[in-house]
């Protein structure tokens, strides 16, 4: 790429910030983020399974990708802190660590790079974007607050979550695909 389209290219990543910005004034936006919200809390609740304190299967990200895909990047960028204190008060494992916000807001913004102003969902993209949120969120992020946490090493908590990380890949994959599917469906709805 030459200097002129990097340059280019992001103008319009910076334009299209500021547009996502102005819908915080929209309260339709604010109520949908907020829905989902509400719905990761739910699936944090109840559609997870905490096998140790520092491994845990879910699929709470499910709703942070589909709100994502609707709302963009700035709306649950904002979200994402209050996000996480909730989650905890909800459903508290271990001690509260407010660090772990920043993989909620890194989680908003794999979400945003991969799906706000997607015109087409493919399987590449969403498995792109599972890979990318699993490395950077998952085996990166979480294992190392976890391990500034718990005082265990970095390694010993990422060796058992890659190997979940893997296992649950292709379940993952799926589900979100078809709930990326269904959102880009009801997008001009939402959106009107």
């Amino acid at each position: 790429m030459e200097k002129k389209e990097v340059f280019l290219y992001m103008n319009q990543y910076f334009v299209m910030l500021k547009e996502n910005a102005r819908s915080l004034k929209n309260v339709r936006v604010i109520v949908g983020v907020a829905l989902f919200f509400a719905l990761n809390v739910i699936l944090n609740l109840f559609g997870s399974i905490q096998i140790t304190n520092q491994l845990k299967l879910g699929f709470a990200s499910i709703a942070t990708a589909a709100s994502c895909l609707l709302y963009g990047p700035v709306p649950n960028l904002v979200l994402a802190p209050l996000l996480d204190l909730v989650n905890y008060m909800v459903k508290p494992v271990g001690a509260y660590y407010p660090i772990f916000m920043i993989s909620t807001m890194a989680s908003a913004c794999i979400f945003s790079a991969y799906f706000y102003n997607c015109k087409k969902i493919t399987w590449v993209r969403v498995i792109l974007c599972r890979i990318t949120y699993d490395v950077v969120v998952s085996l990166f992020l979480n294992t190392l607050f976890t391990s500034m946490l718990w005082s265990t090493p970095f390694l010993v908590i990422a060796g058992p979550k890659l190997i979940k990380n893997l296992i649950s890949l292709p379940f993952q994959v799926v589900i979100l695909y078809l709930v990326m599917k269904t959102c880009i469906q009801l997008k001009p709805k939402v959106n009107r």
